[in-house]
Parts: structure tokens; C-alpha cells; sequence
């Protein structure tokens, strides 16, 4: 039996993905930090926001592999109903994660600094819906190429949609900002 076999590669390598991500979206974070903290209850706000992307995204792809695996998804297929229920889940989940993130913000706002600040509400639904426009067709498009390759996308995708998911939810958050 090989020391370093197959599986440790794939894993070595999505962690060394995850690594350069999280320094990547660190760094873009460090940047523009002056701009996300002029919003009041940003620091309540982000952590929740940083850590739901991968989380949704995570599950998504775990399921759809889970599926690859016992046959009951076509590596070809993009088509099939449990593909479709889990985008669907996995887009209101965001949604609904992010009005919930946006109203504990709000309230801790209110209750902890008297401030009445709306758009600390809708900041990370708008930044929800552009972030999860990337990163779930990301998870979905990479969980089948890896399978299709012949890797296992457990492996991998855990650490490249956490960190893929940090990156497009820092610019999202950005985006969001101007938007409003």
C-alpha cells in the first residue's frame, strides 16, 4: 500500500486550492474593508455571509455526488429532477439565510446603537442572489467535471466551494454595495 495514494493527492490539492482562496478573498477583503464598514452592523453581518456560501454549496455538491455515486444521477445528465430540487433548495436556502443574516444585523443595530439602517436588510439578499448566480452553477458544473474525470468530488469540492465561495461572496457583498 502506497504512503500517498490517489486520494490523499486530490485532498492535498483542494487544500492547498482552499488555502490560496481564503488568502485571495482575505486580501480583496483587507482592501476594501472601508467600504463594507460604513454600513453599521457589518461586522455582525459578514461572518454569517462568508460562511453560508460554502455551506450551501458544500451540501449541494455532497448530495450531487452522493447521487453520481449510487446511479441515481447521470454524469451526462444536467437534467434530472433531484438536480433541479437541489438548485431550487439550494437557492431558497441562500435566500432565506440571507434575509434571516440581514434582520439579525438590523436588530442589533437597532437594540445595540439605536441606528435604523435598512439596507443593512437588503445588502446581503442582493449580495445572496449574485453570489449564488456564480457559485452554485460553480459547484454543479465542477462536481460533474470531476466526476466525469474520474476524481472524487468529495474530496475536492468542500474546499474549493468554501474558498470559491468566500471570493464571490466579498464581491458580492462589494457589488451590492454600490448597487445601493
Amino acid at each position: 500500500m502506497a504512503i500517498f495514494d490517489r486520494n490523499f493527492g486530490e485532498i492535498l490539492l483542494s487544500q492547498v486550492t482552499s488555502i490560496l482562496g481564503g488568502l485571495i478573498a482575505g486580501t480583496v477583503l483587507a482592501i476594501y474593508i472601508d467600504k463594507l464598514l460604513l454600513l453599521p452592523g457589518m461586522l455582525i453581518l459578514l461572518p454569517g455571509f462568508l460562511e453560508m456560501r460554502g455551506n450551501i454549496s458544500g451540501t449541494l455538491s455532497s448530495r450531487l455526488s452522493s447521487g453520481l455515486f449510487l446511479g441515481l444521477v447521470k454524469p451526462h445528465g444536467m437534467k434530472a429532477r433531484i438536480i433541479k430540487g437541489n438548485l431550487w433548495a439550494s437557492l431558497w436556502l441562500a435566500l432565506l439565510v440571507s434575509l434571516a443574516l440581514g434582520l439579525f444585523a438590523f436588530l442589533f443595530n437597532y437594540i445595540a446603537f439605536g441606528l435604523v439602517t435598512p439596507k443593512i436588510i437588503l445588502l446581503p439578499i442582493i449580495a445572496g442572489i449574485l453570489a449564488n448566480l456564480i457559485e452554485i452553477p460553480l459547484a454543479i458544473f465542477a462536481t460533474f467535471y470531476l466526476f466525469r474525470k474520474g476524481h472524487d468530488p468529495n474530496n475536492i469540492m468542500g474546499p474549493l466551494v468554501t474558498s470559491t465561495g468566500d471570493i464571490t461572496s466579498i464581491v458580492a457583498l462589494l457589488a451590492a454595495l454600490v448597487i445601493l
